[in-house]
């Protein structure tokens, strides 16, 4: 009877698992339209995840991964959950596919030493102005000091003045090189990753003005595409500056151009903190009002004359000139990773109205991402491209279901009841983009606005009722002369815009600081968001419980750093949580404090009461109960060895087995060969040392210690 008993429970068992696979096939099925949602989930997660990984893989290495899952994926086409599992598995292989893509066609031997006094000869491909100053991107030809080659890599300059160059023009100048600077520390911004990404390959600054054009550019037919879009671009700021004083003409620059370098850090600050710093970023919101406002005057326009109107598809007319005003934009914005996400969706957009199909779905924002991520990869990393997608995506998930219904019930309401429809939108976008986009923006700046909602109510009206129709008449008549009208209609928007940040900014109860958190959390935190959105209304959808446990759980073992060494050898920061303070040395710059301020979640009126500047030179510091001192030299290393648990020389070297007791040891050399240094403190254990090598040692960008990190 006992042998009995455990047979009839196996068997139990069995009938339970087989009843549970039986019906996550069938909600699988049921929703077949969402398969593709999740492998572009996926394929993000595996762009992402191949700059993370301790070792590069190769082409070959995930191109064969790619091709067993394809077979795979054949093979197990007749069983619901082998499929849907492979799929997903083929998405995140695809995705470190063409990461690995992308890295192999990067340039290669790039600038390992400074270069203090070199001649630079080569082809100006960029112009960016920067407030009295011109950033230049050129392709060199040749550098004085380094053998005669074919460079397969840019260069970015930054010279005083500028005004005479264009774009095409070849150019020589006396100049100070320097290579792509690896992270100060673990865990700080990786600038020299999007630079290598991009093609640049060294960056530096001209002498005075110590250049010449040895060949003007041909500004003929026949002059390429690309630099004729930079030459128009350039007269288009140059009319702006003309016509608009400064701050207004950096936000028109911004606006219209995409250019953001003359808006001025106040002012960039303020729009931060009151959570409008997405006006500066040409996105969906720039992209859909302008085309939509080009769409809606040609459809008018047309309508009026009725030989055309009764004859002709004018609807889709008027959608093929919002289409070709998007490319236009598109062009003359930059073309950023907000721009592209948004050309693509409405291009799409159109393009089913053309067909008359419906195309405001999740499956638009899912093409869009894929191809943003075919172009660049790396692009998921940034705070550009998850703050986009992810306000897009609960965007279009809301108002594809709820919202759609809640607004097609107020057809035949009043006018003041659809006025009042319209802002109570604004207020339920404004909670949901502020609740999705929280843990993105706390992660990559430290602080999260969430007076943004109120002062959003503002901005969003002003830009598509007049600031966004007056872009598209300077647009329309600046080819006439006719320019400045529309841009001087545009300038009391512009101020009100600038206005209203100032006024939220200065409430200090809006904007919340938060300490750097763990960037696993960060991506558990959006995979359950991702994962309900696309599943929502589905018992499948409860499985994104699973990537929130493993967040919680990967906050709760995070131990942050409690040390920072830049690898610079010039700045450092201890960070004492007993007594609430941040220890900086004198003299450190205003961009590092600002970027450990943001780490640590320390706001700007708290600066007088938490942060401490220490003595450059030799600095004593107890924390986490242990003794900490920081010197650029020891005299007399041996009294530091006697009174310190730690010993951080930024200038010296400093013999290993120079202390008799146990004392960690952070010197020159360390600093040299592994850059910048972060160490947590746990209390009864060692500390715990990250070096920027053993973070990031496979990649080509990262450059220690004069070599190219293998």
């Amino acid at each position: 009877m006992y042998i009995r008993r455990i047979s009839r429970n196996g068997i139990n068992k069995n009938q339970y698992v087989a009843e549970l696979i039986s019906q996550t096939g069938l909600l699988l099925a049921a929703r077949r339209n969402s398969w593709i949602l999740c492998a572009v989930i996926f394929f993000g997660l595996g762009c992402g995840t191949y700059f993370s990984l301790p070792a590069r893989l190769t082409v070959e290495q995930t191109g064969l991964a790619v091709i067993l899952l394809l077979s795979g994926l054949w093979i197990s086409r007749r069983w619901i959950l082998p499929f849907f599992g492979i799929l997903l598995m083929t998405g995140f292989c695809s995705g470190l596919l063409i990461a690995s893509i992308h890295l192999e066609m990067a340039p290669s031997g790039l600038l390992t030493k400074t270069l203090y006094m070199t001649e630079i000869e080569g082809d100006i491909t960029l112009l960016e102005p920067r407030g009295g100053r011109m950033r230049m991107t050129v392709v060199p030809i040749r550098i004085a000091g380094l053998e005669d080659r074919a460079f397969d890599w840019k260069v970015r300059l930054s010279l005083p003045g500028g005004d005479g160059l264009a774009v095409g023009d070849r150019i020589a100048a006396k100049a100070r090189l320097f290579p792509l600077r690896a992270a100060s520390v673990p865990g700080d911004p990786d600038f020299s990753r999007g630079l290598y990404l991009d093609g640049i390959g060294a960056t530096g600054f001209v002498f005075g003005h110590q250049y010449r054009v040895v060949t003007a550019a041909d500004a003929g037919f026949l002059q390429p595409l690309s630099e004729r879009i930079e030459y128009l671009r350039l007269a288009i700021m140059e009319e702006i500056d003309r016509v608009l004083a400064w701050p207004e003409s950096g936000i028109a620059k911004a606006l219209i151009v995409g250019e953001r370098g003359d808006v001025g850090e106040e002012t960039a600050d303020d729009l931060r903190k009151s959570g409008l710093a997405h006006l500066l970023a040409i996105s969906g919101l720039h992209m859909g009002l302008l085309s939509g406002t080009v769409f809606f005057f040609l459809r008018f326009g047309l309508a009026a004359i009725p030989a055309i109107a009764l004859r002709f598809p004018i609807k889709k007319w008027a959608a093929i000139g919002a289409m070709v005003s998007a490319v236009i934009y598109l062009g003359l914005s930059g073309a950023s990773v907000p721009t592209q996400r948004a050309f693509i969706t409405l291009t799409i957009v159109w393009a089913a109205l053309l067909l008359d199909r419906r195309a405001i779905s999740l499956r638009l924002v899912a093409i869009a991402a894929l191809v943003v991520l075919i172009l660049r990869p790396d692009a998921v990393l940034g705070p550009s491209f998850q703050l986009s997608f992810a306000a897009v995506s609960v965007l279009v998930a809301f108002y594809d279901g709820p919202g759609r219904r809640w607004f097609e019930a107020s057809g035949d309401r009043s006018w003041a009841f659809r006025l009042w429809l319209f802002f109570a939108g604004l207020v339920v976008t404004g909670l949901l983009v502020t609740a999705v986009t929280a843990p993105i923006i706390g992660f990559h700046f430290g602080r999260i606005s969430m007076i943004g909602i109120v002062s959003n109510l503002i901005a969003i009206p002003v830009m598509a009722f007049w600031v966004m129709p007056l872009i598209v008449a300077t647009l329309v008549l600046m080819p006439f002369g006719a320019g400045a009208l529309p841009l001087w209609l545009m300038k009391p928007g512009l101020t009100l815009l600038i206005e209203t940040a100032s006024l939220a900014a200065d409430q200090a109860w809006g904007l919340w600081h938060v300490e750097q958190f763990s960037a696993v959390f960060a991506i558990g935190i959006m995979m359950a968001i991702a994962w309900w959105l696309v599943w929502r209304g589905n018992a499948i959808a409860r499985l994104a419980v699973i990537p929130l446990c493993v967040a919680m759980m990967a906050q709760i073992l995070y131990r942050p750093a409690d040390i920072l060494v830049s690898g610079d050898q010039e700045s450092w920061a201890i960070r004492d949580r007993e007594q609430n303070r941040l220890i900086l040395p004198e003299g450190i710059s205003d961009f590092q404090q600002s970027v450990w301020m943001a780490r640590f979640g320390i706001a700007d009126h708290d600066v007088d009461q938490i942060i401490e500047k220490c003595d450059a030179a030799v600095c004593s510091v107890s924390v986490g109960g242990q003794r900490v001192i920081v010197a650029n030299d020891f005299a007399n290393p041996f009294y530091a060895c006697r009174h310190a648990d730690m010993i951080i020389s930024l200038k010296r070297d400093m013999p290993r087995d120079i202390c008799a007791r146990d004392v960690t040891v952070i010197d020159d050399d360390m600093l040299w060969w592994q850059g910048g240094v972060s160490v947590s403190l746990r209390p009864g254990s060692a500390p715990v040392i990250e070096t920027v090598r053993e973070t990031s040692d496979t990649w080509p960008w990262i450059i220690i210690g004069g070599r190219v990190v293998k």
